[in-house]
């Protein structure tokens, strides 16, 4: 059962208007604490995410319409606010911020709907129809869910809502996974979707393309771009010859008449913006260009042709093709690529450090720094963030990698306000980059990721509909199941590993070496079904161990009574072979099923783990070689004899070759022969 949030008291009274919303929580801003009876609460001084745009924290009251819906929905959220739970603390303020939505949205169908009930006459076949409602939104499993959590939780609240309550127990107490229905996981699973391997890779490689290479040329067009409008207000009138001049100059060079791209505007139209930047590129006026001034463009449009951009910030030659990444810049272009930038760095971070999208957005000016190792040999790179857990900021720091410290560097030289995701926008001072913005961002450039030679393959026929939630879930499962795999370049996992374990990520709230550890954990499990079904295909092992764990596996055939025709419960299969998946090692010439008093690597006191660098697979008691394994001795077999070849070794060097090459055959041949 979840931890049910205990009620403030039976016939609670309702609290007076002064009464402070956000008591015993850290606040940004504690004199704009809001009150029990203002109009909008303003839930942002606690919010601690910058992640999010303020708005989203802004309880307005005034958006119902009905006096009594206001005042329960204003009980109900100080309930939420301000009532902990049995066990552990009160929602976060993202929570409720959320919640409000949802009550928004239940409170609007019963007046849409149901005349305007209140709650405390709502009755089950009401709630069936909102149920139903919902299921036409098409929303997702887990989206209906939270939709629907705001029912039972204004039944917990009935006792502390003397305005209106809802007195029904929803669905008889029944659990919303069990009303919804769909597909169940176990709760120790993460059901965030990992990004997929043919689509990862691309996108790094498109986002490490775009911080070393399409980097700088974007960052000197906005300095050209900057430059370009302080010099707008020098212009004083209008000048034929100043323009004259400018059009001669191109022609001198060799180039075009600027139009622009990227933005779908017509380049030959008088008054277009193309023709405004002539204007002010030449300086020869701040406004649209008409009369003899867009005759004059459209002759030299005639004459030398168009020039994609036209701005002079040049372009680097892409590394695959040697030739510009792309057409020289324009105005529009600028931002637009900004943006794309903005998500190869967020790629990059969010991927590469493990952070939470919430860290990864408090990143700020200065967050980037670097630390020798005692012995003075190591290089460390760090960054500094706010731990945003539980709504709650806390600053920490964290060991990442040199491409992640890159993407920082690129992001403090974009236009931003404290933040580094905070990109200024004229109008809205407060501006920042949410989550769902985000989303929208990193999918543009995975379909522009083609354009720039890195095409990222579509997933049962459609394209991968990236979050930002799925880099730090996909970034886990590959350490745990390719420790030793290559993500992008030459950046491998298990050096990604080290960097993400050492320092911060290993040791604190961070969470993510716990993650890392569920997800080899589930690696075990599917690893051992797998071996478990090779035997019942009939493959058996060899080596000293293999004995042992075909025995484990007849033990579980037959008590499980897992024979040809028979339907076995798959969860009772994965309960029975979880204890030896604990124990289970996977390797290139073995699997070790480790126990510590059987093991010849002698692992130090304390870890249950072997040490790799000291096995001895043909001879452990806790090894265990099948088929899948030959390739492996194969390869060994082939090294050794490349070695014997060598001239110049010494008797007891070819002595010892000769013997570790007689062990090796001895393994294949014991493979091939269990197995015939």
């Amino acid at each position: 059962m979840p931890a049910q949030p205990q009620p403030l008291g039976h016939a609670a009274s309702r609290p007076a208007d002064t009464t402070p919303v956000l008591s015993g929580r850290p606040l940004a801003s504690p004199s704009l604490m809001p009150r029990f009876g203002d109009r909008v609460w303003n839930l942002a001084v606690a919010g601690h995410a910058g992640n999010r745009y303020a708005s989203e924290f802004f309880i307005d009251f005034k958006s119902l319409s009905d006096a009594t819906r206001r005042e329960a929905a204003r009980e109900f959220l100080f309930w939420r606010l301000n009532t902990r739970p049995v066990r552990g603390r009160p929602p976060s303020i993202s929570t409720v911020a959320a919640e409000w939505w949802n009550l928004r949205c239940f409170l609007r169908f019963l007046d849409a709907e149901h005349g305007r009930i209140r709650l405390d006459a709502v009755t089950q076949p009401v709630l069936d129809s909102y149920l139903i409602h919902c299921r036409g939104e098409e929303l997702m499993q887990s989206s209906l869910r939270h939709r629907l959590q705001v029912i039972p939780r204004l039944h917990l609240a009935a006792e502390a809502m003397p305005t209106d309550s809802l007195e029904i127990n929803p669905w008889n107490g029944r659990p919303l996974t069990r009303i919804i229905g769909g597909p169940t996981a176990s709760k120790h699973e993460n059901q965030t979707p990992r990004i997929p391997p043919q689509v990862i890779a691309p996108l790094v490689q498109a986002a490490l393309f775009y911080i070393r290479t399409a980097a700088p040329d974007i960052i000197k067009a906005r300095a050209e771009l900057m430059e370009l409008q302080a010099s707008v207000s020098d212009i004083h009138g209008l000048s034929l010859t100043r323009l004259d001049q400018y059009l001669h100059s191109l022609a001198a060079s060799g180039r075009g008449v600027p139009v622009l791209d990227g933005a779908g505007l017509q380049p030959h139209l008088a008054g277009s913006p193309a023709y405004t930047y002539i204007m002010q590129k030449s300086g020869a006026g701040r406004g649209y260009a008409s009369g003899s001034y867009a005759d004059r463009i459209a002759r030299a449009l005639g004459r030398l042709g168009p020039e994609p951009g036209g701005m002079d910030a040049p372009i680097a030659p892409h590394p695959q093709t040697g030739r510009p990444w792309r057409d020289r810049f324009s105005p529009p272009a600028v931002p637009h690529e900004e943006r794309r930038l903005r998500a190869a760095c967020y790629v990059l971070i969010a991927y590469l450090s493990g952070m939470r999208d919430s860290e990864v957005k408090e990143l700020r000016d200065g967050c980037h720094f670097t630390e020798r190792s005692t012995d003075d040999v190591v290089l460390r790179h760090k960054v500094r963030s706010q731990l945003i857990k539980g709504g709650r900021g806390a600053p920490e720091s964290w060991v990442i990698i040199e491409p992640v410290a890159q993407a920082i560097e690129v992001l403090e030289c974009l236009p931003h306000r404290d933040l580094l995701f905070c990109r200024p926008v004229t109008g809205r001072p407060h501006s920042t980059v949410s989550a769902n913005r985000m989303n929208d961002n990193l999918n543009e450039f995975l379909a522009h990721c083609a354009e720039i030679g890195y095409p990222v393959p579509d997933v049962d026929g459609e394209p991968w509909n990236l979050t930002t939630r799925q880099f730090r879930r996909t970034v886990a499962w590959h350490i745990a199941h390719r420790p030793f795999g290559t993500v992008a370049g030459m950046i491998q996992y298990k050096h990604l590993s080290v960097a993400m374990f050492e320092g911060y990520a290993g040791t604190s709230s961070s969470g993510f070496r716990a993650e890392v550890a569920a997800e080899e954990a589930l690696a075990r499990l599917a690893d051992i079904v797998e071996r478990y079904e090779d035997f019942k295909a009939g493959v058996r092992s060899t080596s000293p161990g293999g004995l042992r764990t075909d025995n484990e596996f007849t033990r579980v055939q037959q008590e499980l009574q897992d024979f040809p025709g028979k339907v076995v419960d798959e969860r009772r299969l994965h309960a029975m072979l979880k204890a030896s998946a604990r124990t289970l090692h996977i390797g290139t010439l073995n699997d070790c099923y480790y126990q510590t008093e059987t093991a010849l690597c002698r692992a130090p006191s304390g870890e249950d783990r072997p040490l790799l660098n000291s096995c001895r697979p043909d001879r452990c008691a806790n090894s265990t070689i099948t088929p899948r394994h030959r390739s492996g001795w194969e390869a060994a077999r082939e090294d050794t004899e490349h070695a014997l070849a060598f001239v110049g070794l010494s008797d007891l060097q070819r002595t010892a070759l000769r013997g570790h090459l007689g062990d090796i055959t001895k393994v294949i041949k014991s493979i091939d022969y269990a197995n015939d």
